[in-house]
């Protein structure tokens, strides 16, 4: 991974180094990974002299077309050419590990080399993202349950298709049969929060809750370590990198920095998953004016499904 290489370089960093100090990441030359004097990261694709385009600034990344560059590798010897540079404006290692994980998904290893042009239209697709992620106020209790609700799915890469991509959908996951929606807390009770349409849609669909209680736990796991661990089973190249922005934007940028450990019951008790029509709701008349309904309801004394029922929500859909 390029964070690990990221890692060695900066500490590999020789003294007195001007330049690039960087690692082929092709035995052509043709891509690298360099790090300069401040630990900012970049990766460097072979280039044509002529194919000039106009640099792309943006907060978190720039991009320089066409260079000149010297770049020094680890046992002393040093490449010249002409690259275009993608640079990460950042040194925090939490950050860099973020970046360089969308950077690595973004720009894969390939036997043709990536043209200017296709360049910065995957830096500009990825701007978007970096505003999502930005603009994220992050719910690293939320994104836990989640996370952990796909860990237990009997089958990680269908579990994953169904989840939902925007933070702000009505239901967490939507199958071909079924929604259904997760909530965690690190309350004594499970008191979640709901919308009225959530537990009582329109649409002649079933809809369950995973209701899941957790605990901090000092040998817990952040959301972070879920991530990367359920990161490391996707073996689809799209639905992985899907996965791993989608974990960025609900999470926020910060996810790598938080700390917060969480851990479930040994008894097994932690996830309870509930048939939504049982879960009690106000009374709303259906000519009402009244809209957006929103209430807190405690799920504690309330019976979940069987467990074959519950095997069937956590297979997604999959038979």
């Amino acid at each position: 991974m390029l964070f690990e290489s990221y890692a060695k370089l900066v500490n590999n960093f020789p003294d007195g180094c001007d330049q690039l100090f960087g690692q082929a990441l092709t035995e052509d030359n043709a891509f690298w990974l360099s790090v300069d004097g401040d630990a900012c990261p970049s990766l460097l694709f072979s280039a044509r002299r002529e194919d000039v385009r106009s640099d792309i600034e943006l907060r978190s990344v720039s991009v320089c077309f066409s260079r000149d560059c010297v770049v020094e590798a680890a046992k002393g010897e040093a490449t010249m050419g002409i690259y275009t540079v993608v640079r990460l404006n950042e040194n925090d290692p939490d950050i860099v590990r973020m970046l360089l994980r969308l950077l690595e998904e973004t720009f894969r290893t390939r036997k043709t080399p990536y043209t200017n042009k296709e360049i910065a239209v995957r830096i500009l697709e990825l701007a978007d993202l970096f505003k999502q992620i930005g603009d994220s106020t992050g719910d690293i209790v939320g994104l836990w349950g989640e996370l952990y609700v796909l860990s237990r799915a009997s089958n990680l890469q269908t579990a994953v298709q169904c989840w939902c991509l925007n933070k702000n959908a009505k239901y967490d996951y939507v199958t071909d049969g079924f929604a259904l929606e997760a909530k965690t807390t690190v309350r004594s009770r499970r008191k979640h929060r709901f919308s009225l349409d959530q537990l009582r849609p329109n649409g002649e669909f079933r809809v369950y809750v995973a209701s899941l209680a957790v605990v901090e736990l000092n040998s817990g796991h952040t959301a972070a370590d879920l991530m990367d661990e359920m990161y490391g089973k996707i073996g689809d190249d799209d639905l992985r990198a899907r996965f791993f922005a989608q974990c960025l934007v609900k999470g926020g940028r910060d996810i790598y920095r938080n700390t917060l450990k969480l851990g479930v019951f040994p008894d097994g008790t932690s996830l309870m998953v509930l048939d939504a029509s049982t879960i009690p709701v106000p009374e709303v008349a259906q000519a009402s004016l009244i809209e957006n309904v929103r209430f807190d309801v405690d799920l504690t004394d309330l019976s979940p499904v069987s467990r074959r029922e519950l095997d069937t929500v956590l297979a997604f859909g999959r038979a």
